[in-house]
């Protein structure tokens, strides 16, 4: 785990970085102070990780305990369609124990950070948006921690590029790059950030504690006190666009839900890990 100072910066987006249809969600920014240091791991939780919270616990997730299965992407039509074959152990796509597990609901990713916690008597849990932005831009204000044009992101990040486009024929947005990866990469497998952070910037959306809110900026009250439908998905997927995979993105996923596009990573509330 990496140590991420205290700190301020501006949460959110100006206009113009923003697409029209996602401009209430990010605006406008406004000024955040991070007030205490904080631990967050460098990469995802790996398969090799949440396998070994599994067997430890005997562990079912919400993919596996349901009918439906996960949310998984049908490379044939382009659909997005519920798979009962598809969860954590059979994604839909290779993946080895160093990949980020995916087809986690955000109650399996808590169940993680508590099985975690009572194993080290320090707590383990989900970061909040702010944390997870401020980590993100490690520093910067610009639309990625590596620029403001997607272009910086070729060796920062994995998302919709030529390596998805020659397993999915429809994907659109295509980024004008191979990273050789179609689906997940291995973690740490792209450039850290000034904060020592690996993929903050696609591989795998990632689930934070806050409820989302579409007008959380323009309205505190509404991600306190409005509908708790969906949690607060950042980072964009292997799936989306490098534009989607911005340092402000919100994106929002029903907590339940399982896809191959999410997975988590951990911060930890106490001063000095093991």
């Amino acid at each position: 785990m990496t140590l991420i100072p205290a700190g301020s910066f501006e949460m959110g987006s100006a206009v113009a970085t923003v697409p029209l249809q996602y401009r209430q969600a990010e605006m406008p920014p406004h000024t955040v102070s991070i007030q205490q240091p904080f631990w967050m791991c460098q990469t995802e939780t790996t398969v090799g990780q949440f396998r070994r919270f599994v067997e430890d616990t005997g562990y079912v997730t919400e993919a596996e305990q349901n009918a439906a299965g996960s949310n998984r992407l049908d490379l044939n039509t382009g659909e997005v369609v519920l798979d009962p074959d598809t969860n954590w152990r059979e994604p839909g796509f290779p993946q080895t124990e160093e990949h980020p597990v995916v087809c986690v609901s955000h109650a399996d990713a808590l169940a993680y950070c508590d099985w975690l916690s009572r194993k080290h008597g320090k707590r383990f849990r989900l970061p909040t948006e702010e944390e997870w932005e401020f980590a993100c831009r490690g520093g910067t204000q610009t639309v990625f921690s590596t620029g403001n044009r997607p272009e910086t992101l070729q060796k920062y990040a994995n998302t919709n590029d030529h390596s998805l486009r020659q397993s999915f024929a429809r994907a659109s947005g295509t980024a004008p790059w191979d990273d050789g990866h179609a689906f997940t990469a291995p973690v740490a497998s792209f450039g850290r950030n000034e904060f020592g952070m690996f993929d903050m910037h696609g591989n795998v959306g990632e689930w934070c504690n806050d409820w989302f809110a579409e007008d959380a900026y323009s309205n505190p009250m509404a991600q306190s006190h409005g509908p708790r439908k969906w949690r607060v998905v950042r980072g964009g997927s292997w799936y989306n666009t490098a534009l989607s995979c911005r340092s402000s993105g919100r994106h929002d996923g029903i907590e339940t839900a399982t896809s191959q596009t999410n997975g988590f990573r951990i911060v930890m509330d106490d001063s000095s890990p093991e």
